[in-house]
């Protein structure tokens, strides 16, 4: 008797899929923004407060440089725009001179005051108004000049502009800078961006918003969801490939920036 081999057939239903796992690319973690601050006027390097690793906010101080002869103008201008004494004088001669002219006008009106003297009592109470006006002008000047010294000395001051962390120091206490002279680098890593090239046929696939998984290389190692920012509008002919960029969220720092990856993005 002969033997017929018996096959069995095994369905496989809809939740029974067997799960493949996603593609993935190579790719660039990088810092999202990477600054060379200068400084906005020439001077001396007075004093540096950062050094190479340092953690940095947005505003705070990277460098100052020498100031004193801007900070003796601050300070007379300050004690100009505050100084009232010049107004008050003018009040108090507007004041005195109105009464004037008012009694001199009664006076004329009853035929006791020649009409000559209470035009010049009048006209004395105008010119008092208008030493005020011009004692209240040289007030508003004193505020402004006041405000342009600020700025002069703000513009000595080299601040971060953005949170992050310092890369190099370049100029130390007592160098020359000019306008054009970088002091120090800095480099956001808050959020990094993710740089990966992925083929054409994948075009239609990648759209902003959308969220991918990231796999840093070791020693780092883990795995980090980053969401899709750029999406480039032209292709790499050479390679058949097109640019994306993506933001990886990384509020603590705990990853570097400069390091390879490899990133997947969920299958339609």
């Amino acid at each position: 008797m002969t033997l017929k081999p018996i096959v069995f057939l095994l369905a496989l239903g809809p939740g029974a899929a067997l799960a493949q796992e996603a593609e993935r690319f190579d790719c660039l973690i990088d810092p999202s923004q990477v600054l060379e601050i200068g400084s906005a006027t020439d001077g001396v390097i007075e004093q540096v407060f950062v050094s190479r690793g340092d953690s940095v906010k947005a505003g705070d101080m990277i460098a100052k440089l020498e100031s004193k002869a801007e900070e003796a103008q601050l300070t007379y201008a300050r004690e100009r725009a505050q100084d009232m004494g010049p107004i008050e004088i003018a009040r108090s001669k507007v004041t005195l001179l109105q009464k004037a002219a008012d009694r001199a006008t009664e006076m004329g009106k009853r035929n006791v005051m020649a009409d000559a003297q209470v035009q010049e009592a009048q006209t004395s109470a105008e010119v008092a108004q208008l030493e005020l006006r011009a004692a209240e002008l040289d007030q508003n000047l004193a505020k402004l000049d006041l405000e342009r010294v600020e700025a002069q000395l703000e513009r000595r001051e080299i601040r971060s502009p953005i949170d992050g962390i310092v890369i190099t120091r370049m100029m130390g206490p007592g160098e020359y800078v000019y306008s054009q002279t970088p002091v120090a680098q800095l480099a956001q890593i808050d959020p990094l961006h993710v740089e990966v090239f992925l083929p054409t046929s994948m075009y239609d696939q990648v759209k902003a918003g959308q969220v991918a998984r990231v796999y840093p290389a070791a020693p780092v190692g883990g795995e980090y969801d980053a969401k899709v920012i750029v999406v480039d509008k032209v292709f790499d002919a050479a390679s058949d490939t097109f640019g994306v960029r993506l933001a990886l969220a990384n509020p603590e720092g705990k990853l570097p920036a400069g390091i390879d990856c490899t990133v997947s993005f969920p299958q339609p």
